[in-house]
């Protein structure tokens, strides 16, 4: 099995690891950026930091991307550009989600985020516009021996990168109800690696991580963590001021970051997902 890291080579992967950001060509230099572009997912993994065991069904409209990605590329020059979920591969339109991404030139690699189990359905043209993907592997269900290098067999053919990540444990970063302590939010804030390499793009709003947007899924509110992308002169000072800021975002709050503690993966059952749900809505 082949492994090829993300981190690369290029400067522009590094430029955020110690919260400094660069412009070049009046574009703010980032690690990745990433779309989410269905909420829900063909496993219940607990702990999801994605939450799409919670989250109804949606796919995103291959032109709300289009649009978002129009907005992005005014500002923001990510390394890689991932399309993401829930599991993306159920998004019946994932062609051409895939198509606009590597039109819109946003970044220099387009990459897709996946489990592996539905990619022996995925078509030619699927093989054909994707440059890289990473797949996690999960003790519960395992992607078989065959599927593994049927997988590796495409990806050779069609000069795919390939990331196998091998998960066998899930930060459980999540909480039901808001943390009274302002003091540990902002610690947490302060130290939590999402918000400088997990940024995301949705509705016409850019985050600088991706837990906001969930939140306001299952949840509503939320949307003032994010910044209105637009095509003024002041929207590179704005996200720099945004990505540089001190203080918490209102997810935070709900969130134990991403240096919690890690519980060993499993599935759920209908019944458990239900009842969480349940627990985080009432």
């Amino acid at each position: 099995m082949s492994a090829i890291s993300l981190a690369g080579t290029s400067p522009a992967d590094f430029s955020s690891q110690n919260g400094a950001y660069s412009v070049v060509e009046g574009r703010i230099v980032t690690r990745s950026l990433e779309a989410h572009i269905v909420d829900h997912c063909n496993l219940r993994c607990a702990d999801c930091c994605s939450l799409s065991p919670l989250l109804p069904r949606w796919f995103m409209d291959p032109a709300d991307l289009e649009r978002d990605l129009k907005l992005a590329k005014a500002a923001l020059a990510p390394e890689w550009f991932k399309l993401v979920g829930g599991e993306p591969l159920l998004h019946p339109a994932i062609d051409d989600c895939l198509e606009i991404a590597r039109r819109s030139g946003v970044a220099r690699t387009v990459s897709v985020t996946t489990n592996g189990h539905l990619l022996p359905r995925t078509s030619e043209r699927f093989w054909q516009l994707v440059q890289a993907l990473t797949i996690s592997l999960y003790p519960e269900p395992a992607l078989n021996a065959e599927t593994i290098e049927w997988i590796e067999s495409q990806a050779a053919q069609h000069n795919v990168r390939l990331n196998w990540k091998r998960q066998d444990v899930f930060v459980r970063m999540d909480r039901s109800s808001p943390r009274a302590d302002a003091d540990r939010t902002r610690s947490i804030y302060a130290d939590c690696w999402l918000r400088r390499r997990c940024h995301l793009v949705k509705d016409g709003r850019f985050y600088t991580c991706t837990r906001p947007s969930h939140f306001h899924t299952l949840l509503g509110g939320f949307l003032d963590d994010g910044v209105p992308l637009h095509q003024g002169s002041e929207i590179v000072k704005e996200l720099l001021a945004y990505l540089n800021r001190e203080h918490p975002l209102e997810a935070c709050a709900r969130c134990e970051g991403g240096h919690a503690p890690v519980a060993p993966h499993r599935q759920m059952s209908v019944a458990e997902t239900q009842s969480i749900r349940r627990t985080w809505t009432a």
